[in-house]
């Protein structure tokens, strides 16, 4: 059975498509995206041509079983720009392989296979936003997953957080529905002098940043971050 010889994963979010990203897109077969990034990929130029190619799935092991099903039922491409087909792009949000489906679609399909082409990720964004370096920082996810049916094991938790911050100094949390940053400020109030930042939509027109302390933000209510 003949196979596709790549899958593209490319991020999208912050900039514009470089060349490479761009070529790829518009010679793609079919353009796999979540149903909040397809909204986000209606903001490229690049939409209008392609936007017929557009498949939206929204569940991370239903994409995978649609890649797989897909790329054995196809041929094998021809060299980008000949013949229209350059194989399957699944969008990604920033850097697909910051806590992203970059690392699951390596697992899945091999590295010869895989291309990742990133956009900016959210902790450039995020530290930018609120200009502070962040090479000191430590970076966790307490993201379980879309489905919280399903929520994958993670390597921290919620009650984790207060011995995390007082041995790093200085962390960026990646959130969720659930590990969210009412409930991470819970968490904070158990120590003293906490700052805290929520970059909430980052990217988005309705983008906000907020600053105040773990009392502060626990009294708060955000959209999903």
């Amino acid at each position: 059975m003949q196979t596709v010889n790549k899958l593209y994963v490319i991020g999208i979010g912050y900039k514009a498509l470089d060349n490479r990203a761009r070529e790829i897109v518009l010679a793609s077969e079919i353009i796999l995206a979540s149903n909040r990034l397809s909204e986000v990929f209606r903001g490229y130029e690049e939409y209008e041509a392609v936007k017929d190619k557009v498949k939206v799935i929204n569940n991370v092991d239903e994409t995978i079983a649609f890649i797989r099903a897909y790329v054995q039922d196809t041929p094998p491409n021809p060299p980008l720009g000949k013949g229209g087909h350059g194989g399957v792009v699944l969008l990604a949000s920033g850097d697909p392989a910051f806590f992203g489906i970059g690392r699951r679609a390596v697992r899945e399909f091999g590295k010869d296979m895989v291309e990742i082409i990133p956009d900016l990720s959210c902790i450039q964004i995020a530290f930018s936003r609120i200009k502070e370096s962040w090479d000191d920082a430590f970076l966790m996810s307490l993201h379980g997953g879309p489905d919280p049916k399903k929520r994958r094991r993670l390597p921290f938790e919620l009650e984790d957080i207060p011995y995390l911050l007082q041995k790093h100094n200085k962390i960026l949390i990646l959130t969720d529905k659930e590990n969210n940053p009412v409930e991470i400020a819970k968490e904070f109030l158990k120590l003293s002098a906490t700052t805290m930042y929520v970059c909430e939509k980052l990217g988005y027109p309705d983008e906000r940043i907020i600053e105040g302390t773990p009392e502060e933000i626990a009294e708060m209510t955000f959209s999903e971050p």
